[in-house]
Parts: C-alpha cells; sequence; structure tokens
C-alpha cells in the first residue's frame, strides 16, 4: 500500500523547506549555489526517493505477483548526480581552492531531501541544525580572529647586496607578522633588486611600525605598502 497524497505533499514540503534554509544562509554569502539551487536539489532528491520507494505501487501489478525490486537503487544515484553539481561551484585559482564549502553543502541538502523523502523527519531536521550551526556559527568562531588580521604586499627597490629571504625574514622578526610569499628580481648591471613581499599582519595597528622598520633597510631605495584588494 503506498503512501497517502498527503504524505507526500507533506515530504516534498519539508525538503523543501529545510533546504531552503540551508540554501538562504548560502545566499547571504554571495555564494554561485544559493538560495535557489538548494531548494531545487533536496526538492529532486525528494522527488526520486518518493519514486523509488512508491513506483511500485502504481504500476497495476496483480495482487498475487511476487516483485523484487530495488528501491535504493534511484536514490543512490542521487549521491553521483549531485557530484557534477557539486564540481561545478568549485573554483580552482593559483593555490587556492574556493566553492569547497558550497559543494559539501548541497551534498548534505541532497542528503536532506533523501532522509525527508524517506519519511525520516527527524533525521533531515537534525541534519540541518548541524549543518546550520556549521555554516554560520563556526564560521563567525573562525573567522572572527581572522578579520582582525590584515593582508599588506610591499614592494621594495634595493641597491646593492642581494637581500636573501633569510636576512629578510629576520629583519622583519620583530614585526607580528606571517610572510606569505617572496618574489625577487635583479638587474645586474645595475646591482639593483626588486623585492615583492606578500605579508600577514597581526592587526591593522602593525601597518605603520612595519613601513618604519622598512624604512631602515640598508640600500632602499623605494618602497611601497599596500592592501592587495586596494
Amino acid at each position: 500500500m503506498g503512501i497517502s497524497e498527503t504524505q507526500l505533499l507533506l515530504r516534498l514540503g519539508v525538503a523543501v523547506v529545510l533546504g531552503s534554509a540551508i540554501g538562504f544562509e548560502r545566499l547571504l554569502r554571495d555564494h554561485s549555489a544559493g538560495l535557489r539551487t538548494h531548494l531545487l536539489v533536496a526538492l529532486a532528491s525528494a522527488t526520486f526517493m518518493l519514486v523509488s520507494t512508491q513506483f511500485v505501487f502504481f504500476q497495476h501489478y496483480p495482487n498475487h505477483a511476487i516483485l523484487r525490486a530495488d528501491v535504493s537503487r534511484i536514490a543512490s544515484n542521487v549521491v553521483v548526480g549531485i557530484g557534477f553539481l557539486g564540481g561545478g561551484v568549485i573554483l580552482h585559482s593559483g593555490m587556492k581552492v574556493q566553492g569547497l564549502t558550497t559543494a559539501a553543502s548541497l551534498w548534505l541538502v541532497a542528503a536532506i531531501g533523501l532522509a525527508a523523502g524517506g519519511g525520516l523527519f527527524l533525521l533531515a531536521g537534525m541534519a540541518t541544525l548541524v549543518a546550520l550551526f556549521a555554516l554560520e556559527v563556526l564560521r563567525q568562531l573562525i573567522e572572527g580572529p581572522r578579520q582582525r588580521r590584515v593582508q599588506i604586499r610591499v614592494r621594495m627597490d634595493l641597491q646593492g647586496d642581494f637581500l636573501s629571504r633569510a636576512a629578510l625574514l629576520e629583519f622583519l622578526k620583530p614585526i607580528d607578522l606571517d610572510v606569505n610569499s617572496v618574489d625577487y628580481s635583479r638587474d645586474l648591471t645595475t646591482n639593483r633588486s626588486r623585492v615583492i613581499v606578500d605579508v600577514m599582519l597581526a592587526s591593522g595597528a602593525l601597518e605603520e611600525p612595519l613601513m618604519r622598520r622598512l624604512e631602515s633597510l640598508p640600500g632602499l631605495r623605494r618602497v611601497k605598502v599596500q592592501r592587495p584588494d586596494s
């Protein structure tokens, strides 16, 4: 005996609401996969689950027929299909990878839709709550200290002896910072060097002390300090 139409609509409705909750959070963060995408993924997953569990009851088989149906086959392929959507929101930029969290949220929304479609409302609801906790609360806990940090790019023109990376790191040691990268270029005919350093300051208040420290560097002819996004 199949489930009632009311139960069908209820399961679809729960999937839509829970998927939309996660999608709304992604929308607020201005991600490519937002409210509509997460809603549709949850709705599609719930629909696939309902079809896989209920299609037998709507095929008008004789009452005495013995049927063997793998009701998990359709639902299991949702997990495979969601990989294509997840791959579409992941972006590679140099050594950085963006979109992993959104891809993971799409994957989870598919699972929530399957759970809601299967009538496992408690499981779907708890998964949604944990997801929102991870996406919002944990994000604030992790990014809070990072927001106080400031990324700086330093461009220096030097005259004289070559400034090695080790010597530069030692020179900048009094400043509370992390050196992310150092790029060199040197003109052997004029004995001049250009150094580009990307650093992460512990706070914006260290920008002026960093500038004063750099101005005392031997052989410095020109220095420019700026934020990469400026």
